[in-house]
């Protein structure tokens, strides 16, 4: 019960929440995230670090970069299956994790 009050409180936020479903369907850095959400960098590292400690975001390191994804087991979770086909993110944010799709300078592993 209180896991899943701390995980509903987290994405109580509307920029955590979006976040977090973007990461559901990409493995993104902060530069990528940034441009799919468009707000400042420091707005977005505080919402990642909270998915972090709230165990819904991890990363892992590329080269220079940090790459935040969301665990397997996270995914795989009923609830977090039912929040993803629950809710949807808007065209906007679509087109551009599209886009950054397209332009990415860095291959995933």
């Amino acid at each position: 019960m209180e896991e899943i009050i701390k995980t509903l409180k987290v994405l109580s936020n509307k920029i955590r929440l979006q976040t977090f479903l973007i990461l559901c369907q990409e493995n993104l850095c902060v530069c990528e995230l940034k441009e799919i959400l468009n707000i400042e960098q420091s707005r977005l590292s505080h919402q990642l670090r909270l998915l972090r400690y709230a165990g819904l975001v991890d990363t892992v390191q590329q080269g220079k970069r940090i790459i935040y994804f969301v665990p397997e087991k996270i995914k795989k979770d009923k609830f977090m299956r039912d929040l993803q086909e629950t809710v949807k993110l808007k065209l906007p944010l679509k087109k551009r994790l599209s886009m950054v799709r397209k332009n990415r300078t860095w291959n995933e592993k």
